[in-house]
């Protein structure tokens, strides 16, 4: 076997959980399924996982009003496998699978639309049958191309009176008749959330080759969540890396659906004896007050959630609805480490405006070459929202958002 890696997974393999399995046998094994598994993706999408650009977007920067002096990284991930980041998930999911089976029934998923897309492109090249549940109004585009990857699509109904996903709820009952999940959500499968924290090491690694000799650095994340899975890997991707410092944490929710600020803000509530004002200035006036939790205190606080999560993380109560369509999950899974990663660096998730959604969409396309989507950029509107709030950026930080997916047939055009 060639000693050169040939993806993103092989060339990171030290710093993922997958490089550290016990079971799997010698390394020689993993490595093995990695290529295996690249290989048969590449051969239906034309390449496998290799890194994704990282770069830096100073016409972007300046549409969106950023001070002089403030550098706006994107990370672009509508070139990846499926055309979106969750392909890196399920792929970390689908090498686990390949070293140590839980099941030999069929895989499940529930997706809004492009988890299920990279689901079935990495089902196929693994050669396993892949059951997905996704909302009636998934698009229908999407849908056939999931299709066209041999998977089986089911579309749920919303129970009247339940609350949560119902794609979720009918993924679990799958799995008690016999399915194994596989889903980029860490609570069903961690090695999801292993396999996204290759995005975190590829930023770093496209940072320090910029940066090259002195240290490189990252000041600022907006991050998108829905489930939570892409925030969770990120953050905890960027611990195991040698950053001077972490970037302040902002997870970004839209105003119709965003049950990890709620939490954050019963959490804040209880640590301050007072609730954040429901506005972008009012939760970053509640963080400074707040400052950066140190690590005794943060495990205290972990510990308080973990405790009583049913507490602080509550499904959305009405149907969920943004232009960015894409993380309308009713309850984040994957919230914890965000919360964290919120609190050790002095961070605030952000609510920004449908309308700063929508420019943030239309300004990524008139002001890059990323064909990004609604949901794709809208960590770029909690950017948007925070530099019209008035907030003070630092001068000289450089911030980085991740445009997560592209744009496809179906989805809004950028205004």
């Amino acid at each position: 076997m060639s000693d050169a890696p040939t993806s993103t997974f092989e060339f990171h393999l030290d710093q993922l959980d997958l490089g550290r399995w016990p079971f799997g046998g010698e390394r020689e094994h993993v490595v093995a399924a990695i290529r295996r598994l690249d290989a048969a993706v590449a051969a239906r999408e034309g390449h496998g996982f290799q890194a994704t650009p990282f770069d830096r977007e100073t016409d972007l920067a300046a549409a969106v009003g950023l001070p002089a002096g403030v550098e706006l990284w994107v990370k672009d991930e509508t070139g990846n496998v499926s055309g979106s980041h969750k392909g890196r998930h399920l792929f970390g999911v689908a090498v686990r699978e390949a070293l140590a089976p839980s099941g030999g029934g069929p895989w499940a998923i529930a997706s809004c639309g492009n988890a299920a897309l990279a689901a079935s492109v990495v089902a196929r090249a693994a050669q396993h049958q892949l059951d997905v549940f996704v909302p009636t109004w998934a698009d229908d585009s999407v849908v056939a191309e999931i299709e066209s990857s041999g998977a089986v699509v089911n579309r749920v109904e919303r129970e009247v009176g339940r609350l949560g996903d119902p794609a979720h709820h009918a993924m679990v009952d799958a799995i008690e008749r016999g399915a194994t999940a596989f889903s980029c959500q860490g609570t069903d499968t961690p090695a999801g959330i292993d396999g996204g924290r290759t995005l975190a090491f590829e930023m770093v690694a496209a940072l320090a080759a910029h940066d090259h000799p002195t240290p490189q650095h990252l000041d600022r994340l907006f991050v998108q969540v829905g489930g939570g899975a892409l925030a969770t890997a990120v953050v905890t991707g960027l611990t195991r890396c040698d950053l001077p410092k972490m970037p302040i944490v902002h997870a970004v929710q839209p105003v119709g659906n965003h049950p990890l600020v709620r939490a954050w803000d019963t959490l804040l509530s209880e640590l301050l004896d007072a609730a954040p004002e429901p506005t972008v200035t009012g939760r970053m006036a509640a963080a400074a007050a707040l400052g950066r939790v140190a690590s005794d205190g943060r495990r205290a606080i972990v510990h308080r959630l973990e405790s009583d999560p049913v507490r602080y993380m509550q499904p959305w109560p009405d149907e969920p609805e943004s232009y960015a369509t894409g993380i309308l999950d009713d309850v984040t899974y994957d919230w914890i480490p965000i919360i964290e990663a919120m609190l050790a660096t002095g961070g605030a998730p952000i609510v920004p405006s449908e309308d700063q959604l929508r420019r943030a969409h239309g300004l990524s396309h008139a002001h890059t070459s990323v064909p990004v989507c609604p949901t794709g950029a809208s960590g770029l509107g909690g950017l948007i929202a925070v530099a019209e709030a008035g907030d003070e950026l630092e001068r000289h930080e450089r911030i980085a958002v991740i445009f997560s997916g592209r744009q496809r047939p179906g989805d809004p055009l950028p205004a």
